[in-house]
C-alpha cells in the first residue's frame, strides 16, 4: 500500500512536469501572455519592447508594452535546445540585446565575425546553395541568467550565450525558415530582421522558449 501511494505521487510529480513544459533545469514554457509576470519573478525589469522565441512553434512574438505587436516565422538550432558551448544548440531563458550591428547594409549583406564584408549574397537556385551566411542585420544577445545561459554551470561548462556568439540574424537560405535548421542561433527573413532591427532598441529582452 505504501509503495502503491508514493508510486502515485511519483506519476503525478511526472504529469505536472509535463504539462509545465519544464526541463531538468527548470525553464518553462511560458505563454506569451505571462511573460512579463515571469520576467519580473526572475527580479528583472521587463523593457518596453520583448521578443519571445517559441522553438516550438519556430515563430517569433514581438511585444510592445505587454501587446502582441508582431510575429515572425524564424528558424533555431536544428540541434534542439541546449546552453553548453560547442553544442550548436539554441539556448532557453531571458537575454537581452547588448548589440545592434549591421545599419545601413544592404539585404542578404554578408557578415564575418559580425563585421560586414563588402558584398551582398545574390540569390539563386536552391541546389547552388553552399552555405547559410550570416547576412543583413545581428542582433547579438547576452545571457541574464547566472549559471544557465550566462557564465559557467554547477559542472564548471561554459552556458554563456555571448561567449557562444548567439545571434538574432538574417538567413540567406529563407526557405528553411519554421523548422529548425541552424547551428544555435535565430534565423529571421532579410526584411523581418531589418523590421525587429529597426522597432528594439539595445537592451531589449529576449525571451527564449
Amino acid at each position: 500500500m505504501i509503495l502503491q501511494h508514493y508510486k502515485r505521487i511519483f506519476v503525478g510529480f511526472l504529469l505536472l512536469l509535463s504539462t509545465s513544459g519544464c526541463g531538468p533545469e527548470q525553464i518553462c514554457r511560458v505563454p506569451t501572455g505571462m511573460v512579463h509576470e515571469h520576467i519580473t519573478s526572475l527580479g528583472v525589469e521587463p523593457t518596453p519592447h520583448i521578443i519571445v522565441v517559441d522553438v516550438k512553434k519556430q515563430k517569433m512574438t514581438l511585444l510592445k508594452d505587454n501587446k502582441i505587436k508582431k510575429t515572425y516565422v524564424v528558424s533555431t538550432s536544428k540541434k534542439g535546445v541546449g546552453q553548453r558551448a560547442q553544442t550548436f544548440k539554441t539556448p532557453q531563458g531571458l537575454h537581452r540585446v547588448n548589440e545592434k550591428i549591421g545599419h545601413g547594409v544592404p539585404r542578404y549583406g554578408i557578415f564575418n565575425r559580425r563585421q560586414y564584408v563588402g558584398a551582398a549574397w545574390r540569390k539563386q537556385p536552391r541546389h547552388l546553395h553552399r552555405k547559410d551566411y550570416i547576412s543583413t542585420r545581428i542582433l547579438r544577445l547576452e545571457g541574464l541568467q547566472p549559471g544557465f545561459n550566462k557564465g559557467r554551470d554547477g559542472w564548471g561548462k561554459i552556458v554563456d550565450s555571448e561567449e557562444r556568439a548567439i545571434y538574432i540574424h538574417g538567413t540567406t537560405m529563407e526557405w528553411k525558415l519554421g523548422t529548425p535548421s541552424g547551428k544555435g542561433c535565430v534565423h529571421m527573413s532579410a526584411d523581418d530582421v531589418i523590421h525587429l532591427f529597426n522597432e528594439v532598441p539595445t537592451g531589449t529582452l529576449v525571451w527564449i522558449n
